[in-house]
């Protein structure tokens, strides 16, 4: 596993190189933690894997990326969908992994006062000191519980390293979210490939409102044939991941970033959209979009 997985993230940064002669695209800038409401179910998708959530009275956020280069080397093709010099604390960073992508330093150092900051246990080498004032390091089982407001660390199937050797030692530094916070249930399964027991014993526990799931990176590593590859899954593969784990919705994150933007990559994110029977249920966003949801009885439906 370790040398194909090596192979992987060589071969994907070599690929990406050709997106350093794109234009990069304007997104929309909102601000959404200068809102006052206390009642609102929010879902803004920044870009990449990076979510900012409002639910209720608390904001998280997952996978935060707000460079224009990943790694000082891969250039953004869609600027941050948020307006950053907004950007606040947060009530929790939940991190899934320590690729230059998913664990960005300058990043976290604009959430400096944060409250909670979840990590796998190496990822908190990488972070910025004094980030938040709890630090959780989590490997799946880990779970954490504040006044209703619950963190728990789940498995998803990825690879570890920064600096791709150090996965042959690193052990695997990668994990999944499942967040709960008065009766929504969010899954944020960072960056993964297919796992059917992983994903369906989530059912078994959790009522799974929003899933956040990536649809692979481009140029065939996550766009095969299938659900993907062993580290990726394609966009049939997250949609596979949402019947598996029960989700009522899901928002597709992990494209249209870093890696390429549109082409074949788009074309299959909606045609597997299209052919899932829950395309009612699939926001495919822009950066700087969101969706919002009300709660009706036990379910969330979207605000029109």
């Amino acid at each position: 596993m370790h040398a194909k997985t090596l192979l992987y993230a060589a071969t994907l940064i070599v690929f990406s190189a050709c997106g350093n002669f794109t234009n990069t695209v304007k997104t929309g800038k909102p601000q959404p933690q200068l809102s006052k409401a206390t009642d609102k179910i929010e879902f803004y998708w920044v870009g990449h894997a990076t979510v900012l959530m409002h639910i209720y009275d608390k904001w998280i956020i997952t996978d935060p990326n707000f460079s224009m280069r990943t790694g000082t080397v891969i250039k953004r093709l869609a600027e941050p969908g948020i307006d950053v010099a907004s950007v606040k604390p947060v009530d929790a960073i939940v991190i899934s992994h320590n690729h230059f992508d998913h664990l960005d330093a300058p990043s976290l150092a604009q959430l400096k006062g944060s409250r909670h900051l979840f990590a796998p246990p190496s990822g908190f080498n990488y972070a910025p000191s004094a980030v938040a004032r709890f630090e959780h390091p989590a490997s799946p089982g880990y779970s954490y519980e504040e006044d209703g407001f619950r963190i728990t660390a789940v498995n998803v199937r990825h690879f570890g390293g920064r600096l791709l050797v150090d996965n042959l030692w690193d052990g695997e530094p990668y994990t999944g979210y499942i967040i709960q916070y008065k009766g929504v249930t969010v899954f944020f399964a960072g960056d993964t490939g297919y796992h059917e027991e992983y994903f369906r014993e989530l059912k078994n526990y959790f009522k799974i409102d929003m899933a956040l799931i990536p649809v692979g990176p481009s140029g065939g590593f996550g766009t095969g044939s299938g659900l993907g590859n062993a580290v990726h899954v394609n966009p049939y593969g997250a949609i596979q991941i949402m019947r598996d784990c029960g989700a009522r919705y899901m928002i597709p994150i992990h494209h249209s970033t870093f890696y390429r933007r549109g082409g074949r990559e788009m074309e299959m994110i909606k045609d597997a959209i299209a052919v899932s029977g829950k395309d009612e249920r699939i926001f495919l966003l822009e950066a700087g979009e969101k969706v919002e949801f009300k709660r009706t009885g036990d379910k969330l439906i979207p605000a029109r």
